[in-house]
C-alpha cells in the first residue's frame, strides 16, 4: 500500500511539474493581454525580450527588437480608441521546455466611443515566451485577421 501511495505522489508531482511552465507562460501571457487595453503601449513594451521577433496586424515587416515594438504599439494606439475590451478564445498551450511555452488562438476586441460600440475580429495569434530569468518574456508574436472560411472542396475536384 505504501508503494501505491509514493507512486501516487509521485505522478501527482510530476503533473504538476509538466503544467507549471504552461500555467506561468499563461499567467503572463494574460498581463500583457489586460495591458493591451489600457493603450499604454511603454507597460506594453515591457512584456516582450529585448530581441524579440514581432508580426503585429499591420507590421509589413518583422520587427526584431523593442524599440520597433514600442513603435508599432505607439501608431496603433494613437488616437482615442473609447473604452477597450478584448477576450480571448479558442486558445491552445503547448510547453515546449521548461522555459519556453507556445500559445495559438483568437481573440476579438469590442470598442465602445461615443456610445457606438464596434467589433474588430476575429484575429488569431501565435506567441513564444520564453522565461528569462525570473520572467517570462515574449520572444516572437504574430496577430493576422482571421480568414473567412471557404466553401468545402468537393473530394471529386482533388483528383
Amino acid at each position: 500500500m505504501r508503494t501505491v501511495s509514493v507512486f501516487a505522489c509521485l505522478l501527482m508531482w510530476a503533473a504538476h511539474a509538466n503544467a507549471a511552465p504552461a500555467d506561468d507562460a499563461l499567467v503572463a501571457y494574460d498581463k500583457f493581454f489586460a495591458a493591451f487595453t489600457t493603450d499604454n503601449y511603454e507597460q506594453i513594451t515591457t512584456f516582450f525580450a529585448p530581441d524579440a521577433q514581432f508580426y503585429g496586424t499591420n507590421s509589413p515587416e518583422v520587427v526584431t527588437n523593442r524599440e520597433g515594438i514600442r513603435a508599432y504599439f505607439m501608431r496603433a494606439l494613437n488616437g482615442t480608441r473609447g473604452t477597450t475590451k478584448a477576450t480571448q478564445f479558442d486558445r491552445t498551450v503547448l510547453a515546449l521546455s521548461d522555459t519556453v511555452v507556445a500559445i495559438a488562438g483568437k481573440w476579438q476586441s469590442e470598442r465602445t466611443q461615443g456610445g457606438t460600440m464596434t467589433t474588430a475580429g476575429p484575429s488569431r495569434s501565435t506567441v513564444v515566451l520564453q522565461k528569462r530569468g525570473d520572467r517570462w518574456l515574449i520572444v516572437q508574436f504574430h496577430n493576422s485577421p482571421t480568414p473567412k472560411a471557404s466553401a468545402a472542396t468537393p473530394a471529386s475536384s482533388l483528383k
